[in-house]
């Protein structure tokens, strides 16, 4: 396996969308109130495709993410993934899915403390069977291709905000994923690393072929979208509109 991330990404098996979404609907039952977070989403994404998703507090933006990601079940609806509907899986399948085909890139990082940068990348690959000097090559490939090679072995705590992202930006591409889904990517980071990290995700998705979703209060982040959807009361309020 080479060092460094060479995918081209993919569409699904009949050449469709790398991501497509029908209906997806989630309810939430609280206390005697009914709750309709995600409310009847349609969406396709293709293959390369930076689509980002704004709103509000509330709007049901890290709800619609948590689904296409196959965190948290839908009430109904559909989710796709390279054409394979995922809803439907047994957790055994969706774990599958998750680890190979989708990475994910969190605001407040989520990276282990105790282990190094380095460690941190391995352990999505040691989870998908990959070991030793494999996973050690790959994670190295990674983390000097997003110019962490002077940092592989800095934990956590020693590293900036935006170093930190970056380590977590090497860990979702760990197992080559298709989809990359960023839950408010920036959020904790200063307008500067703010700006290398968007500029990271748009190499990610024109140069690699993947397609990445973005949950996002930050309208730097459009400047780089190829599409912008804004989400209200877990609909989408306005048509589809193309960034610049």
């Amino acid at each position: 396996m080479t060092g460094s991330p060479s995918s081209t990404g993919a569409d699904s098996p009949d050449g469709g969308p790398v991501l497509e979404l029908r209906g997806l609907t989630k309810v939430f039952q609280v206390g005697p109130t009914t709750v309709t977070a995600v409310d009847q989403v349609d969406l396709s994404a293709r293959r390369g495709e930076i689509v980002l998703i704004m709103g509000p507090s509330g709007a049901g933006k890290t709800t619609l993410l948590a689904m296409i990601g196959g965190a948290l079940r839908p009430t109904s609806g559909s989710v796709r993934i390279l054409g394979r509907e995922i809803t439907s899986m047994t957790e055994s399948d969706l774990t599958d899915v998750r680890r190979h085909e989708v990475g994910f890139i969190f605001q407040t990082f989520n990276l282990l403390e105790s282990l190094s940068a380095l460690e941190n990348v391995q352990v999505p690959l040691n989870f998908a069977g990959v070991s030793g000097s494999a996973a050690s090559e790959r994670a190295t490939g990674l983390l000097v291709n997003l110019g962490m090679e002077s940092r592989l072995n800095f934990k956590p705590d020693e590293l900036s905000g935006g170093e930190r992202q970056r380590v977590s930006i090497a860990r979702a591409l760990a197992n080559d994923p298709s989809l990359i889904l960023a839950d408010e990517p920036t959020g904790n980071l200063d307008s500067d690393q703010g700006h290398e990290v968007v500029a990271l995700l748009r190499r990610i998705a024109k140069e690699q072929g993947r397609t990445v979703i973005i949950v996002s209060h930050d309208q730097g982040i459009s400047e780089v979208a190829d599409r912008i959807l804004r989400l209200r009361d877990g609909r989408f309020t306005a048509p589809q509109t193309q960034a610049g």
